[in-house]
Formats: C-alpha cells, structure tokens, sequence
C-alpha cells in the first residue's frame, strides 16, 4: 500500500498543514458554524483512535468462535459509544440552532 504524504511529513510540517487547513476551513464561517465544524472534526479524531486502540487490542484472529464473539462484542461497544457521540453531536447542534433563533 503506497504511503500518504502526510504519514510522510515531520512534526513540524503536520503541525503547519494543520494550522493551514483549520484557517482555510473556518474562514467566513460564523462562531456557531466554527462550533459545530470543531466539534465535528474532535469526533472524526476521537473515533479514529477508538478504532487504533480496538484494532491494536484484538490479536489476529484464530478462527476460534470465542475470537469471534469477542470481536461481535468489541464492534457492538464501538457502535453504541458511536452512537453516544452522535447523540451528544445532535444535542450541541440544536442547542446552538436555538440560540440562531
């Protein structure tokens, strides 16, 4: 698999790009606008370690069908703390859609 450019970058080089892309993204977006897109991208980063830490936890599978339930069970906790984090996201947007009114 051909490497991403940005696994490729050193610190100080992601840490530039990072500050570009959130002054490209936020310009012209109002203070609620900025709320909803900074929360947004939190999640995006919460969930992709969420991900790292179950992918990193599971050992290879064995084919064993206690492996598998472990792996039903693990998929089925990432779904419902999903879940959770789309209700809390839901919440903040019509709570800052109450205050545009």
């Amino acid at each position: 698999m051909e490497e991403s450019i940005l696994f490729s970058l050193d610190s100080e080089q992601q840490v530039l790009l990072a500050a570009l892309l959130a002054i490209i993204l936020s310009d012209k977006l109002n203070e609620d606008q900025l709320n909803i897109l900074g929360n947004f991208v939190e999640a995006v980063g919460q969930n992709i370690v969420l991900i790292q830490a179950i992918v990193s936890s599971n050992p290879p599978s064995t084919g064993s069908d206690s492996s598998s339930t472990t792996q039903v069970q693990d998929l089925q906790e990432s779904i419902n703390m999903l879940q959770q984090d789309l209700e809390t996201m839901k919440a903040k947007i019509a709570a800052l859609e109450g205050k545009q009114q």
